[in-house]
């Protein structure tokens, strides 16, 4: 369970958008990864972004932050609303999955201290933001597509329930289904535009919030994308029609993360046949799954009985590399990715 994108921005600079932790270890996978090319993180990794508070989007990104020193940090502009610092002291709430509050507490720390000394701070973002422009890199210029004002007025607002309900001694933090702030970016290319969709979902209701804010904003960036993140692990409820319309370029590089947490693992074999449908290249950074282990009867009735839901971890981590060689993408994979 976890989602991580590292791009390497040129000239030895490099971003990290969101985190997820190895297997095993509580190692970020992003900081494994630069170390095997032999990239130093505190040196190279000049940005890091959180696109949403999930547990499987930011699991580890404090560690990261941490050895990070030069990085600035971007988040969601309602980061620094109150409702989020509220949030961020409830350190002994338990998230649905993991410890989202923790990491929002620790990297809340490390911004106020680098803050103080007048190194890399917080950024906040919102619908159609550059973040930065460097004409001589490989990556020229990165935008911020979302959050649209509407959507950042709902996350607010459901920070703000959280708060109600611990006042109520609830010792969970629920489910909150709607990725209200999730942050969409897009990053120019020599090679064409890049966009990596976060969790953001479709509003088929309205036209001011999700992906139709970011397809009706007058200022975004015209370019299309040969390469998109697909958002959500690629759900019915982050499908909308018009990205493959307005937003990507034809027979663009396509690629998404497994969700296998929960009662219904994503992507569902509907998501598949959909995908395939608009798509000829479409990659997960996963596909093969451990066997499942045996455990003595009792004991699985045990383990069942005293949880909402169980369903045994049993895929095996694994990830996409793509690289543009002669101005084509080439995409390769490790033993558990997969092409759809």
């Amino acid at each position: 369970m976890g989602e991580c994108v590292v791009v390497h921005l040129g000239d030895a600079e490099w971003m990290v958008v969101d985190s997820c932790v190895q297997t095993g270890s509580k190692s970020p996978v992003a900081t494994e990864y630069l170390k095997q090319l032999g990239v130093s993180v505190a040196d190279s990794v000049s940005t890091v972004v959180a696109t949403h508070w999930h547990d499987d989007h930011v699991k580890g990104i404090s560690t990261l932050l941490e050895e990070a020193s030069k990085a600035r940090f971007y988040a969601a502009g309602a980061f620094r609303q109150d409702e989020f610092l509220a949030m961020s002291q409830r350190t002994h709430l338990i998230s649905k999955f993991s410890s989202g509050v923790q990491e929002l507490s620790t990297v809340r720390q490390i911004v106020t201290q680098r803050r103080k000394v007048g190194g890399g701070a917080l950024e906040q973002v919102s619908a159609v933001q550059r973040i930065s422009c460097d004409p001589s890199r490989a990556v020229s210029e990165i935008w911020a597509l979302s959050p649209s004002a509407e959507d950042k007025e709902r996350g607010i607002e459901h920070i703000a329930s959280l708060i109600e309900i611990q006042r109520g001694k609830a010792s969970r933090i629920p489910s909150l289904p709607p990725n209200d702030v999730s942050v969409v970016l897009h990053l120019e290319t020599a090679a064409g535009a890049i966009i990596l969709g976060g969790d953001l979902e479709h509003h088929r209701s309205t036209r001011a919030r999700g992906w139709h804010a970011v397809l009706d904003h007058q200022g975004r960036p015209t370019s299309r994308a040969t390469f998109y993140k697909i958002p959500h692990h690629g759900s019915e409820n982050a499908h909308c029609p018009e990205i493959w319309q307005h937003l990507l370029a034809d027979h663009p590089v396509c690629v998404m993360t497994p969700f296998e947490r929960g009662k219904t693992p994503l992507p569902r074999e509907s998501d598949v046949i959909r995908l395939r449908e608009n798509l000829d290249r479409v990659f997960i950074t996963s596909d093969r799954r451990y066997a499942s282990a045996r455990r003595n009867a009792n004991v699985d009735k045990a383990i069942r009985s005293g949880t909402r839901s169980f369903r045994p971890n049993t895929l095996k981590m694994g990830h996409i590399q793509a690289r543009v060689v002669n101005g084509s993408w080439d995409v390769r994979g490790n033993e558990a990715s997969a092409m759809y």
